[in-house]
């Protein structure tokens, strides 16, 4: 079974950390995690959603350290 967050976590932390206007802790990042609304499908469900429709995410189970690989990249795209 694959876990699907609606809205994605992606989208709630990057949400969090604009409202916040500083980078999250991660603390922080997990507490989201914990707290949002999921759904658990099949994994073949899961694999044939289209990831153009947002349905790609980071992975809930290594949550900070993929959200702090992504903030890396985005921070060195401004740079």
């Amino acid at each position: 079974m694959a876990t699907i967050y609606i809205p994605s976590l992606m989208g709630l932390l990057s949400d969090a950390e604009r409202q916040k206007g500083a980078s999250l802790t991660r603390e922080e990042v997990e507490a989201l995690r914990d707290t949002a609304m999921c759904v658990s499908i099949p994994d073949r469900i899961a694999f044939a959603l289209d990831p153009l429709q947002n349905f790609s995410d980071i992975n809930p189970e290594n949550c900070w350290e993929e959200w702090s690989r992504f903030r890396h990249r985005g921070e060195s795209a401004r740079l």
